[in-house]
């Protein structure tokens, strides 16, 4: 096939977060000939990013929101006070879009395309009178986890979440009506947008198990982690909830702990609380998340609010470090009816009482930790994925004219590809 993959973000360096993208990219431009547009908001690309990314794409094209051209106006709202800088970020945001669509527009005159595949929601103006066959991911929903999250704010923050969620939930449902071609990265998520009787495909999240993979066993020295960037809001919570609310319990039970909380960009209000105790390390940025997952007994993710799927609990699930976590989490993990094998908590104190009883129990630890490997590697492999949305795009590209498509695609697998 031949696929224009619109996307909103560079998936390239893997530390971005947007494994998901790079993963798909790389096992479907192994078998098809891709054209991939892309958006960002970074000032300073690494050099290596799309080198990186032609290896996978025939084509890659980027559109910059700092290419954004200096006006008058732009000058005018910088004297202005916070409304100034929407103003400005709106200004450069139409801009890069508006470049995006007129270069496919372009590419679609030019050349033939059997699908356009499109992720994000900024760019969503691109689709207008696109005539070629669309897929969409509609990913996870992220106005679900705005109306979770009012549950837990401030009084004084919950109108403002409320408009947030109108507004995402407006756009989420625009983005799903685009064509009857596609795929959520949950169950979960596609309920929460379009209901229970909706059949939209489920691409799930996938994972690099073999990377993935302990070297060594458990130390058994009353380690707890959690992992994740912390400048996400479902993250930075659960990070407090864990260091204010479940530690101090844990804490009197089991006096000899230590406590890792990994990932870049931590807020001050969390730094500043995790200097109050010895045993409590917030690392920041790490080169590799793998040698302090080595190092804990057990995964919390104390999550009040989420959408999506979790990956920090997949990759702890796949070193085989068994995770309590809360029912919110629990539900974007599930795949095919399978249910992941997770102590799942409903509040801090069951929660507490966990903690205490697996650090108690190294062999339900093994066992739990030995059914997280096996689970991820039965449902969460890439290959599987990528499998499912090629068979969603040569649906949609059978759809216009079944010619264009040749036979031998209709049968295939993207996990020959994978090397």
């Amino acid at each position: 096939m031949r696929i224009l993959w619109i996307y909103p973000e560079l998936p390239f360096p893997l530390t971005s977060g947007l494994l998901r993208g790079f993963h798909l990219l790389r096992l479907l431009g192994a078998r098809h000939s891709v054209t991939f547009l892309c958006l960002t908001d970074r000032k300073h690309i690494p050099p290596e990013t799309i080198p990186v990314l032609r290896l996978y794409a025939d084509h890659v094209l980027v559109f910059s929101r700092w290419d954004a051209p200096q006006t008058r106006w732009r000058t005018v709202w910088n004297l202005i006070p916070v409304l100034g800088r929407r103003l400005q970020e709106y200004w450069k945001t139409w801009w890069v879009v508006k470049q995006m669509e007129m270069a496919m527009l372009r590419l679609l005159r030019e050349q033939r395309f059997d699908v356009v595949l499109f992720h994000g929601r900024e760019a969503l103006p691109v689709l207008k009178g696109v005539k070629v066959p669309v897929v969409v991911e509609c990913g996870d929903t992220n106005c679900s986890r705005i109306l979770l999250q009012m549950q837990t704010s401030s009084v004084w923050l919950r109108p403002r979440l409320l408009l947030h969620y109108f507004k995402l939930r407006r756009l989420e449902k625009t983005l799903a009506r685009q064509t009857p071609y596609r795929f959520f990265i949950s169950e979960r998520d596609r309920t929460n947008l379009l209901g229970a009787l909706d059949q939209s495909a489920i691409v799930p999240q996938g994972i690099d198990y073999e990377y993935w993979k302990r070297s060594a066993p458990p130390p058994n020295h009353n380690c707890i982690v959690f992992s994740g960037v912390m400048s996400y809001p479902p993250n930075a919570d659960a990070a407090l909830v864990l260091l204010n609310r479940i530690l101090p319990q844990v804490r009197q039970a089991v006096p000899s702990l230590e406590v890792l909380i990994v990932g870049r960009e931590p807020p001050s209000k969390l730094v500043n609380l995790a200097r109050r105790y010895p045993d409590v390390t917030v690392t920041g940025a790490v080169d590799d998340m793998r040698p302090h997952l080595e190092r804990a007994d057990i995964y919390v993710a104390a999550l009040r609010f989420a959408s999506g799927v979790q990956n920090k609990v997949l990759e702890a699930m796949s070193m085989e470090v068994p995770v309590i976590t809360t029912p919110v989490v629990a539900a974007g993990l599930r795949v095919d009816d399978a249910e992941p094998p997770l102590v799942i908590r409903q509040n801090p104190e069951e929660i507490v009482a966990s903690i205490i009883s697996l650090l108690a129990n190294p062999k339900e630890r093994a066992r739990l930790g030995l059914d997280g490997r096996r689970f991820v590697e039965a449902h969460c492999s890439w290959s599987r994925s990528a499998d499912q949305l090629e068979e969603l795009c040569i649906a949609a590209a059978h759809s216009m004219s079944g010619s264009r498509v040749s036979d031998q695609f209709s049968n295939a697998s993207v996990a020959s590809c994978e090397k």
